[in-house]
């Protein structure tokens, strides 16, 4: 296992950084509408799958755009 106090060095081209905070909000707004749909106990078994994997990508892109703003400093 690795130890908590490494660190990890992710180069993003600069163009993409300003259209972070916009892909992490469209793939938390799918998620909310699978989510809900869900809730309904309406989703198909390929929509589950999406889920699951949207719910990922959204932290991930949660994260990525944290990281961007506390280095831009904005």
């Amino acid at each position: 296992m690795s130890s908590s106090t490494e660190t990890v060095v992710l180069t993003l081209p600069r163009a993409i950084v300003p259209e972070l905070p916009a892909l992490s909000k469209s793939l938390v707004d799918r998620m909310h509408g699978l989510l809900e749909r869900n809730t309904e106990g309406t989703l198909t078994a390929a929509e589950r799958e999406e889920l699951e994997t949207l719910v990922q990508m959204a932290q991930f892109a949660q994260i990525l755009a944290m990281a961007v703003q506390g280095a831009t400093g904005g």
